[in-house]
């Protein structure tokens, strides 16, 4: 008898990886608390174990795909790339940035600063949008820059299809959604953010004073353009730490001029305000401080903000 194929479990998307999540855990059993703003004016508070939060089911499955190639996103890109993360994240905690780093443990922790800029749901949700409807009927805009790639390589029009459309039906009815997979895969690279962050300077900084740090679904702050010198990349890596990114010590110092209590606000302020739908903390101690800002400068899903559409305020 042949056995039956197995499938693996229905792949989870993680906004919020597990391990990342549990630095914020305490107690024990170790526990955080879930800010969720439900809808404008809604906001409910509740301690959950760090498995239980930032994911959701079948969030990175494209309309069209069953079985194993419904997990493909999730299970060879995120799920490899975030295990090499973990493994960067447990280093910065212990030793924090010092010493020297190869370049596939650089890459890693970058990688997963620009996936956290791309992975949230409203993110996937945006690119299911825009990939698989915009490839299945291409507008003008999408045809007259394949125009532009015939004239800039003459060669290729002996063997290409005339227009756009031509070509992409020649490709087979889900040609969108497969493309959708790929570039998904391809957004959350950034290779020129990246290659911004990883050779920017790294520190680790331990927080002192009673004010402790909150993360949320969108927790990477950054000041300024990034090849700004001025630029400043954070993101909390527990309730009593965080990673910072900059292109001098000086502006990482500036970061600090007011104290660590000033920081924590300053870094809380934008992490909450910025959040979509969801802020995670150590304890209820700021509840009713996150629930007047969060999401109150909704930051836009990734390819809304490169075509223009910023997100609006949910409250």
């Amino acid at each position: 008898m042949t056995p039956e194929k197995k499938h693996a479990p229905p792949a989870v998307h993680h906004y919020i990886p597990i391990f990342y999540s549990k630095r914020w855990a305490s107690g024990s059993p170790a526990m955080l608390t879930r800010y969720a703003l439900w809808r404008p004016g809604i906001v409910a508070v509740d301690r959950k174990a760090p498995k239980g939060v930032g994911w959701e089911p079948n969030g990175y499955s494209f309309d069209g795909f069953t079985g194993d190639d419904a997990e493909v996103v999730e299970t060879d890109l995120m799920k490899p790339k975030d295990g090499a993360a973990s493994g960067v994240l447990g280093r910065l905690e212990k030793h924090g940035a010092s010493g020297s780093w190869n370049n596939d443990d650089r890459y890693a922790w970058t990688w997963f600063i620009v996936s956290l800029l791309v992975r949230g749901p409203e993110d996937v949700q945006s690119a299911k949008r825009n990939i698989s409807v915009e490839w299945a009927n291409p507008d003008q805009r999408m045809e007259a820059r394949y125009q532009k790639l015939l004239t800039e390589f003459p060669t290729m029009r002996d063997s290409a299809h005339p227009t756009l459309k031509e070509y992409i039906a020649s490709m087979g009815e889900d040609y969108g959604k497969r493309l959708g997979v790929k570039i998904m895969a391809h957004v959350t690279e950034q290779k020129e953010i990246s290659f911004a962050i990883a050779n920017m300077q790294w520190e680790v900084r331990r927080i002192s004073g009673i004010r402790s740090l909150l993360t949320s679904d969108r927790p990477v702050r950054r000041d300024y353009p990034f090849k700004s010198k001025n630029t400043l990349v954070t993101i909390p890596i527990g309730p009593k730490a965080v990673f910072l990114a900059a292109h001098s010590q000086q502006v990482i110092e500036r970061a600090f001029r007011g104290g660590d209590s000033e920081f924590v606000r300053r870094n809380n302020l934008h992490v909450v305000r910025q959040a979509r739908q969801f802020v995670f903390a150590s304890d209820a101690g700021n509840r009713e401080w996150v629930t007047k800002n969060i999401a109150k400068e909704p930051q836009p899903g990734f390819f809304d903000f490169i075509r223009g559409t910023g997100a609006k305020p949910r409250a």
